[in-house]
């Protein structure tokens, strides 16, 4: 193989053997040309059978693999950039599986695109491995990964619409530019704390950069019985609520507006939608769906005031998380 390809497709794992040989599959298994595109999957400090994995695939030519030991995604996604050789680079969270054509389309929306965009993505379907319970609404599917805004190819534009880190490609050189993704944020150890893409994607619109959807760029990302559970939710938001808080922080000198559980505007709104929830998590004249969800938005709440504390009023250092 030589030494660069068009396009790099990038799995960072971590303890994951249960999903990632399929991963692994979906990516040999791809419409473009094995000469055209590489696999790299970077190892984030796993003490599982990752690396014995990895290894049923060393002959691939286009298959590479590489152990990064400090714990964190971002970490082990700038690992990833820095090492490929591809002008673009995709990546795809270990758990999910991508379409046959995930890179060709991914190529085709780089080259067809005018102006040529920065980061590319698209649809992010839910792989379920039990049946959904009935308090899982929709709105709550983002928090899984889902992401569809259509059967049409686009610039996203709207502030309500935005592209999501286990299935986005991006131009190399916007990377290194920016000196990849936050290492404040991100998934570390068994924290379920988030936001680099989001801190990304503003501080690329800072700078003017583009997001294209393709909805031909798709995946499917797996939904195990674990995470249908409100505990799951529960921690989720949580730690949702502490990710938005350290996000504002780090984006101290770029526009920005936190995507929050709260839609309604004003501190009075803001304070009664808290006390109702408040009512509707005991239980009151609410369903056991409605507590259920009335639950996840307090733990958001109690994620974002406990961040306020430790890294606001406490002042601790961002680092140290």
């Amino acid at each position: 193989m030589t030494e660069s390809v068009e396009i790099s497709g990038i799995i960072c794992t971590h303890n994951r053997e249960r999903y990632l040989k399929r991963c692994i599959l979906s990516l040999c298994s791809q419409t473009l040309a094995e000469d055209r595109y590489e696999i790299l999957v970077v190892d984030n400090g796993s003490t599982d059978s990752t690396r014995s994995i990895c290894d049923r695939f060393k002959d691939r030519v286009n298959f590479r693999y590489i152990f990064e030991p400090i714990l964190g995604l971002s970490q082990a996604r700038n690992t990833g950039w820095r090492n490929a050789r591809g002008k673009y680079v995709g990546y795809i969270d270990d758990d999910a599986t991508a379409d046959p054509a995930w890179f060709e389309k991914s190529l085709e929306a780089f080259h067809s695109a005018t102006p040529e965009p920065e980061w590319v993505g698209g649809p992010v379907q839910l792989d379920w491995e039990v049946p959904a319970p009935s308090w899982l609404t929709e709105e709550y599917y983002g928090a899984l990964g889902w992401v569809d805004w259509g059967d049409k190819a686009r610039f996203l534009e709207g502030a309500g619409e935005w592209l999501v880190g286990c299935n986005s490609l991006y131009r190399r050189d916007i990377l290194e530019k920016m000196d990849g993704f936050d290492t404040r944020l991100g998934r570390k150890k068994k924290l379920l704390l988030s936001g680099e893409e989001v801190q990304f994607q503003h501080r690329l619109k800072a700078i003017n950069g583009r997001l294209y959807y393709h909805p031909g760029i798709c995946i499917f990302h797996s939904v195990p019985e674990e995470r249908t559970q409100p505990a799951f939710f529960y921690r989720r938001y949580y730690w949702g609520g502490i990710t938005d808080y350290i996000m504002s922080k780090t984006l101290a000198d770029v526009s920005y507006e936190t995507v929050a559980q709260d839609d309604e505007s004003g501190e009075g709104s803001r304070l009664k939608r808290v006390l109702v929830k408040s009512l509707g998590a005991i239980g009151l004249f609410v369903s056991k769906e409605e507590k259920i969800r009335s639950r996840i938005y307090i733990c958001y709440v109690c994620g974002w005031l406990m961040a306020v504390v430790k890294y606001g009023l406490r002042k601790m250092d961002l680092e140290d998380i």
